[in-house]
């Protein structure tokens, strides 16, 4: 089964069909671990998620970017229109075939908010980020649903790294115009930090996969992918220690993980998480691990390896891990 959305159902693929650039390239940057100028904050859904989307809408001065799989909390659409009202300039990305959206669509519309369907050259539009006054980029698993404000466990940062915040509204900028119909360089993600499906990031899981030698930890909705699921088992192989907390208790991984050897736990809340976490340093995004995910979706992510915010998102593993179950 390869889930290729957050509840949705794709065939798989095994090249992506939206290629911006070949990922690392050599240079300052060019590698998901490259040093930033800037350390990002991290954050966790989802207590007191709403309240910080807010804030940050609420912070645009100049432009607001929003790229979003599903988006229906009318009042985080309400805080787009104010924003628009008060003379930010303010475009909005949605998935065409997501079922809710429409609500929001038409507070978007009737405030004066341009939306637009995502290309369908993307199986999915499953990104979750906001580029705000080309200065910060959100970057995270939560959807503007209702569930991500009240019960979900996401993962996010906020990204002020000016290299990173450049890519994400190169992004933006080119899916922007491929949605409109418009002619556009695609982005060029030649050398960047950043995750990105269908670009780099099944190349980037596997390799954050494949870098662990002590620890590796996986908090995730569910266990599609062949070759991350040979990376995992690899991992326990040469001796690492892993441990997974799968969202999915029918997930057909979990047999072949316990042979393995590797514990499997499953939550006692609503997981939506697409957490991956190798010897301390984080991959936070918006890829579920389905070959879908990796390679034909627009997705978005990065690793967080600065130790303050890999710290609080590894201790909130830690906590999920103590309060999840074996069955």
């Amino acid at each position: 089964m390869l889930l290729a959305g957050c509840g949705g159902t794709s065939p798989a693929g095994d090249d992506a069909s939206v290629v911006d650039a070949a990922p690392d390239a050599p240079g300052i940057g060019c590698t998901a671990t490259s040093p930033r100028a800037v350390t990002p904050e991290a954050f966790i859904g989802p207590t007191g998620l709403q309240t910080r989307l807010t804030t940050l809408i609420d912070s645009a001065e100049r432009t607001l970017d929003v790229q979003m799989y599903l988006f229906t909390v009318r009042a985080l659409a309400d805080r787009l229109v104010d924003a628009r009202e008060r003379g930010v300039n303010v475009r909005v990305i949605i998935d065409p075939d997501t079922d809710g959206d429409a609500a929001v669509r038409s507070t978007l519309a009737a405030g004066g908010v341009p939306v637009r369907d995502a290309n369908s050259l993307f199986e999915f539009a499953h990104a979750k980020y906001l580029v705000i006054d080309g200065e910060a980029a959100v970057i995270m698993s939560a959807n503007f649903n209702g569930g991500a404000m009240s019960e979900e466990r996401n993962y996010g940062i906020i990204d002020r790294d000016p290299d990173d915040v450049a890519d994400l509204q190169a992004i933006f900028a080119a899916d922007w115009a491929a949605a409109g119909g418009e002619s556009a360089q695609p982005a060029d993600l030649s050398c960047t930090r950043l995750i990105v499906s269908p670009n780099n990031a099944k190349q980037r899981i596997l390799e954050l996969i494949g870098s662990a030698r002590e620890t590796l930890e996986l908090e995730i909705m569910y266990l599609a992918e062949t070759n991350v699921r040979e990376a995992i088992a690899a991992a326990q192989q040469r001796g690492v220690s892993v441990r997974v907390i799968l969202g999915d208790r029918q997930d057909d991984s979990i047999p072949a993980l316990r042979a393995a050897g590797i514990p499997v736990r499953f939550p006692t809340f609503s997981l939506h998480a697409k957490l991956i976490i190798a010897d301390g340093v984080a991959f936070v995004g918006s890829q579920n691990l389905s070959n879908t995910a990796l390679t034909r979706n627009r997705e978005a992510g990065a690793l967080v390896f600065e130790p303050a915010p890999a710290q609080l998102i590894r201790n909130q593993f830690e906590s999920d891990w103590a309060s999840s179950s074996q069955n």
